[in-house]
């Protein structure tokens, strides 16, 4: 992520890496497994996917099922 990205450019990487662990268990382990946000954002940044915790803030609500822990709330299980 440049430091020039966008909040739009971010939220749409966001987007895109939850879409990505969406579809890979072992990364949703991985996210599942993490303590904080900033663990998330390095699991993120491995695969490609550089954003920071201000976007994670950001579009938490539209992602997250708060009857649920967490990021756990991005996932359906």
């Amino acid at each position: 992520m440049t430091l020039s990205a966008s909040n739009a450019e971010k939220d749409s990487i966001l987007e895109s890496f939850i879409a990505f662990a969406r579809g890979n268990q072992e990364v949703r382990d991985e996210i599942k497994a993490a303590l904080n946000q900033d663990q998330v954002i390095d699991i993120a940044t491995s695969h490609g996917y550089a954003f920071d915790s201000l976007t994670i803030l950001r579009r938490w609500s539209k992602h997250t099922d708060f009857s649920k822990d967490t990021w756990m709330g991005w996932f359906s299980d």
